[in-house]
């Protein structure tokens, strides 16, 4: 059980009412005045720690125009990957295919329904072995320059940093996603040209532009990110000093306080 916070005294589970059996007072407004001001010096301490991760928030996403041009850049390469990426044509028999290929495809039609077993055997395959291999690197490094864009976003918010090491992660990531986006157009390239022979007349497949405009929407990005490292991060703190006097006086006065009660504890012994 718990002791009573004025004298010490221990209660018991016989002790339900809300006074103290020894000295009478009320256990649970016992210092609520003391006890709410520690609360909100607490709220206030996190206050000043927070405000500015808040501030340098608000610097990298709407702290300038610069700022908001780049908010609106980092979802271009997003959007980009949904325009048609490849169109693919195989005159299949009784099912015919003609169709445009966007990251929502793959996610949708090729990674949902996936066959692992029949990729596999595709991939030991001494004809179409080689083909079906860069078929799945082209889609991965699709699935990964998505991943990118992603990270891009989150990142975002951490590109204000004094020393603009956030700002050069950030072209890093885009640098990343341009050479992913190639090594999926490569690859896909190389798969094409390779079913193509293999059946001609049948296939064929050729890229559409949306690799070429996620490629431009990355380029933007690195663009206006190196422009941040030549203007510079303005970040403009909020002032809270006047929280930081508060929670001085306030820790003085209860020093102070807990000092006075300490010798008049001594005074009373003696």
């Amino acid at each position: 059980m718990a002791n009573c916070p004025k004298c010490a005294y221990r209660l018991k589970l016989l002790d339900y009412k809300p006074e103290c059996p020894s000295c009478g007072v009320n256990l649970m407004y016992y210092k609520m005045e003391e006890r709410l001001a520690a609360d909100a010096d607490k709220a206030e301490a996190e206050h000043i720690k927070m405000q500015p991760k808040v501030d340098r928030l608000k610097a990298a996403t709407i702290g300038s125009a610069y700022s908001i041009i780049r908010l609106i850049l980092i979802f271009v390469p997003i959007g980009m990957l949904f325009l048609p990426l490849v169109h693919i044509s195989a005159q299949i028999p009784f099912s015919p295919i003609n169709t445009d290929v966007s990251i929502l495809t793959l996610i949708n039609d090729v990674l949902g329904n996936l066959n692992f077993d029949v990729l596999t055997k595709m991939f030991s395959s001494d004809i179409v072995g080689t083909a079906f291999i860069l078929y799945a690197v082209s889609i991965i490094f699709t699935v990964l320059t998505l991943v990118i864009c992603v990270l891009n976003l989150v990142f975002l918010a951490l590109s204000a940093s004094v020393n603009n090491r956030g700002i050069k992660r950030n072209i890093v990531l885009s640098s990343l996603g341009i050479i992913f986006m190639v090594i999926s157009m490569v690859s896909f390239l190389i798969m094409n040209s390779k079913f193509s022979s293999l059946f001609e007349g049948v296939y064929s497949g050729k890229l559409s532009f949306g690799p070429f405009l996620v490629i431009l929407g990355f380029l933007l990005l690195i663009g206006i990110n190196s422009l941040f490292i030549i203007k510079g991060v303005e970040v403009k703190y909020t002032d809270v000093s006047e929280f930081l006097g508060r929670i001085g006086k306030d820790a003085s006065a209860e020093t102070q306080e807990a000092a006075e009660e300490k010798e008049k504890t001594a005074v009373t012994a003696k």
